[in-house]
């Protein structure tokens, strides 16, 4: 059934959510408006939650906030910043410039009147520090700025209330492995006060193989059919960090250390390129119809690294990035959550193709995963409460919802937070750990007709 409704004017963007200590319900993929993010030197930092999807010819507000950065010669001095957003109506090539005003909460903010929203609109912010310091976010400015994508109907689908403990068994299960250091074994970091760290992410290779990231014991895993798995050392900081394999077999991993790196594998894990992100922040790489794509902050935009030698560098990553993850068939996938709804888009260039809006009696955690299927979306999302945690698969169509099954969180260790599922096919694995080691399962999701 389809519904009109008054989209918010802020919320999560893909992957975010609300803290939950005891269910590792994690920032992850998508931005809250804690994530910060450190801009040029002494300026600080600035805060924004991208709109991503609005109701077509409504005003649209869009806030920022600044924190600022230390001075050497003043440490607890203040800054007083200022600044305008620059936006343009979708199909135009001038942008107008809006200077932002100061609410009482303390947020800079402007409206987008309603007159340029009706096609959506692109939008970029230079901010002043007060100190003769400026930024722009997203930091390529005009050259590669957010944009808005405009809603005139979309498809609601009400979840209702979670029913913990009914989750579904795994079809079968492709492979387990115990905790341990050796050849048949995958790290695992623990101690009395700390977190469990497991394997950080896994990936499905076209032939049905997995690739798991080991970074408690920095290496690949390669897990073909039939064949024991073989193991790949590889530079990682030993932190959290993500995975993607391409329709070739090649092999990227995200080190989301000190500084986030890409490094790009051959299928048998020989080294190709490592490219150093644009951007301090990252939690997700993907792989889109040219190569890898990696979600990062502060831009809350997908920054292409380059499928080979040489990779993209910097400049390039920010002057080509998108805030729509490309899929195939010029397709563009948008998620914007918050704890009462998920907003799920199809996108072709400015044009929305088919949108979804999910409620739930639950809270929303993350988004795990969210992919084309058919003419609709395979969506994995966390459903909570302050007790319990499951994840919901659901299988969108473009009249509503088709299938819908619940899984176990099976997170005894913690992976990277948006890194538990991939889609292969009609198929979807899941990461799974306890107390004796992992399993990858698999759950088969059915036609896409």
């Amino acid at each position: 059934m389809k519904k009109k409704w008054r989209w918010p004017l802020a919320g999560f963007v893909l992957g975010a959510v609300v803290g939950a200590t005891v269910l590792t319900v994690n920032v992850v993929g998508a931005s809250s408006p804690e994530r910060v993010a450190v801009r040029a030197a002494g300026f600080g930092e600035i805060l924004h939650t991208p709109v991503l999807l609005a109701r077509a010819g409504d005003p649209v507000e869009l806030s920022f906030d600044v924190v600022c950065g230390a001075r050497k010669d003043a440490p607890e001095s203040h800054c007083n910043p200022a600044g305008s957003v620059f936006v343009r109506p979708a199909g135009r090539s001038t942008f107008s410039k809006l200077p932002l005003e100061r609410e009482p909460d303390g947020l800079l903010s402007a409206v987008v009147p309603a007159g340029e929203t009706g096609t959506g609109f692109d939008y970029y912010v230079v901010m002043d520090n007060g100190r003769g310091q400026t930024a722009s976010l997203p930091e390529a400015g005009a050259d590669a700025p957010q944009h808005v994508w405009p809603l005139e109907d979309w498809t609601t689908v009400d979840l209702g209330a979670a029913h913990f403990g009914q989750a579904r068994a795994p079809s079968s299960v492709v492979r387990e492995l115990s905790w341990g250091r050796d050849d048949a074994g995958i790290g695992l970091d623990s101690g009395r006060e700390q977190s469990r760290i497991g394997p950080s992410a896994f990936d499905v290779a076209p032939d049905g193989s997995v690739v798991l990231l080991d970074q408690v014991n920095r290496r690949l895993v390669l897990l073909r059919r039939g064949a024991r798995p073989a193991h790949v050392p590889i530079a990682f900081s030993g932190g959290e960090g993500d995975l993607a394999v391409d329709g070739a077999g090649k092999i990227y991993v995200l080190d989301s250390g000190t500084r986030p790196m890409v490094s790009a594998f051959t299928p048998a894990g020989a080294s190709i390129a490592t490219a150093a992100l644009a951007e301090p922040i990252a939690d997700m790489i993907r792989v889109g119809p040219s190569g890898p794509l990696v979600h990062s902050y502060p831009s809350e935009m997908w920054l292409p690294t380059g499928p080979g030698r040489p990779p993209f560098g910097p400049e390039r990553q920010l002057a080509t990035a998108q805030p729509a993850r490309s899929a195939d068939g010029g397709i563009g996938v948008v998620v914007h959550a918050s704890p009462a709804a998920v907003k799920l888009a199809l996108v072709r260039g400015d044009r929305v193709v088919r949108a979804w809006l999910l409620h739930s009696e639950s809270s929303f955690g993350e988004v795990q995963l969210a992919e084309p299927y058919g003419d609709g979306m395979v969506v994995v999302v966390r459903l909570w409460n302050e007790k319990h945690a499951e994840f919901r698969v659901l299988r969108l169509g473009a009249n509503g919802l088709l299938q819908s099954f619940d899984v176990a969180p099976a997170e005894w260790a913690e992976s990277a937070s948006l890194s538990r599922f991939r889609l292969h096919g009609s198929t979807l694995y899941q990461l799974r750990s306890d107390p004796s080691g992992i399993e990858i399962a698999r759950f088969e999701i059915g036609g896409t007709t």
